[in-house]
């Protein structure tokens, strides 16, 4: 007789959901949470973690089915039962081979990290313990499965006294060792070492953490799996005369080993040897909490109203010249002073050519301007929700700043804004860059002396380690050197490669890219 006190599955209307499938999923959510923790640590962006694991968690999935499927193709006679279905219905997944699904796993991952460029060793440090997260969590379905339990429990007075847990082990007409706990158990001490490993062992190096987990795997699965195989009910999957639970343990057991010895030898050709701590310790001193952003063709896409307004002004001023398209380009950047200077040696005139400039500007703006994709998103993610400093910096007058801000609903996610009429120099000279950072750092005279250290802890020097600034020309990029900032170029811009000749920190080809930077 098989006593129950739990169904492996429950219903909602016609839906059949089965608890194992959210065991897994529970798992996933908790690997994926406590992953994008670390990754930030480790200077990795969220977007690099979200698009791996809709990519990687798929196809663990069919690994691990075609691996369960594979040692025990007896019990299925069509495709439509190895996909779950019988008799016409979905009746779930009803076996997973963990191994085929870390094989799986771990060659995707390889592959996406070669093709997003992103380093594999600081990747598997995440994933390692993401895998036993999902072990832990899917035992917890072996259990409502009523599977991977092990032999006669002699004495089941203690287990029989567990209530509803005590009566899911009464298997067979007998109490059973539950195995899926001692297992479950075992990889959740793993996981609290690999926690404890990568903060206080120093000579732990990025990568080791995979070695650990494998060998990790089959030292917990050989016992484990010896105790199941005594049951003398569950027939397991078999690699010829060998279990294959028992057999992927020691090759496990020999990866792990191995991968630990490669990384250290041959395999450095590939990647460098780099200390955990030494990581951690990187992207600490590197982090980027301040931006100032530059505003035209950065976060504003204002190129034909500029084009515009200087078209319509030398139409009035200059009605014989008709400008070229590299002339248009070059307007980008520089004041508006200095633009017209170009074409008047009169002071006089050249106000009157700006005056007119800005009055067709303004007049024309809201038909002629938008943000650029992503720009809204990216500050508010940045500003309200990560807690980030924001401000902009740039050659237009004050009001013309806050305006485009308003118009394209950017301004709620701005701290401090830079303008023309506050600074003498004008970019490439540093001025309006350090005023922006100063004015981020000013604090609230409100607050006491311990407020002040407790929010604003940072000297100037650190200060100007975590700050970056995001503009489209060169006078940005060499603005932001003569500051003693980081630079960050924008790629979308109609003549990007001035903007090279700058060599700025980081590029981007859209504004979204940011928040990799960031490590959000």
């Amino acid at each position: 007789m098989l006593l129950s006190a739990f169904n492996s599955y429950f219903r909602i209307g016609n839906l059949t959901i089965h608890w194992y499938a959210i065991c897994i999923l529970i798992g996933v959510i908790i690997a994926v949470w406590l992953g994008l923790r670390e990754a930030k640590k480790l200077g990795i962006g969220s977007d690099v973690i979200y698009l791996g694991v809709l990519i990687t968690v798929p196809i663990a999935i069919v690994g691990a089915r075609l691996w369960y499927v594979l040692f025990n193709l007896k019990d299925f006679h069509n495709f439509g039962e190895v996909l779950g279905f019988k008799n016409g219905e979905f009746n779930g997944l009803s076996g997973l081979a963990i191994q085929g699904g870390v094989i799986f796993a771990l060659i995707t991952v390889y592959i996406y990290c070669k093709k997003r460029h992103v380093p594999l060793y600081m990747i598997i440090d995440l994933v390692a313990p993401g895998f036993l997260i999902g072990q832990i969590c899917g035992r917890w379905g072996n259990f409502f499965n009523q599977e991977l339990y092990g032999p006669i429990i002699q004495n089941p007075g203690f287990i029989s006294s567990l209530g509803p847990f005590g009566e899911q082990m009464y298997i067979h007409g007998a109490y059973r060792h539950p195995v899926f706990f001692y297992e479950a158990m075992l990889n959740l001490c793993g996981f609290v070492f690999m926690l404890i490993a990568r903060r206080k062992i120093k000579k732990l190096e990025s990568g080791d953490l995979m070695a650990v987990y494998l060998l990790w795997y089959g030292i917990v699965r050989i016992p484990c799996e010896v105790l199941r195989l005594h049951s003398g009910v569950q027939e397991p999957l078999m690699m010829g005369p060998i279990p294959a639970s028992i057999a992927t343990a020691v090759l496990f057991i020999v990866l792990g080993i191995s991968f630990f010895i490669l990384k250290r030898t041959i395999l450095t050709k590939f990647a460098p040897r780099r200390l955990y701590q030494d990581i951690l310790e990187e992207v600490r001193e590197n982090h980027i909490d301040t931006l100032i952003f530059d505003l035209d063709g950065t976060l504003l896409d204002t190129k034909e109203l500029i084009d515009h307004s200087f078209i319509e002004t030398f139409r009035h001023f200059r009605p014989d010249y008709e400008l070229s398209d590299s002339e248009l380009d070059s307007f980008f950047g520089p004041t508006l002073e200095e633009s017209f200077s170009k074409y008047s040696d009169d002071a006089k005139e050249v106000e009157e050519m700006i005056a007119y400039y800005r009055e067709y500007n303004f007049a024309h703006h809201d038909e002629l301007v938008m943000a650029f994709k992503g720009a809204r998103d990216v500050l508010r993610t940045l500003s309200k929700k990560k807690g980030y400093r924001i401000g902009v910096c740039s050659s237009k007058k004050r009001d013309l700043v806050i305006h485009g801000l308003e118009w394209c609903g950017l301004i709620d996610y701005v701290d401090v804004i830079v303008g023309a009429e506050d600074v003498v120099k004008h970019k490439p000279d540093p001025e309006g860059i350090l005023l922006a950072l100063k004015e981020l750092n000013a604090v609230d005279m409100d607050l006491d002396d311990q407020d002040k250290k407790k929010r604003f802890p940072r000297d100037e020097e650190v200060y100007l380690k975590h700050a970056l600034y995001i503009g489209d020309n060169k006078a940005d990029i060499d603005a932001a050197k003569a500051a003693g900032i980081r630079s960050c170029g924008v790629l979308y811009i109609k003549h990007p490669e001035v903007m090279l000749d700058a060599n700025p920190t980081f590029v981007i080809n859209k504004l979204t890219e940011l928040l990799n930077i960031c490590g959000e």
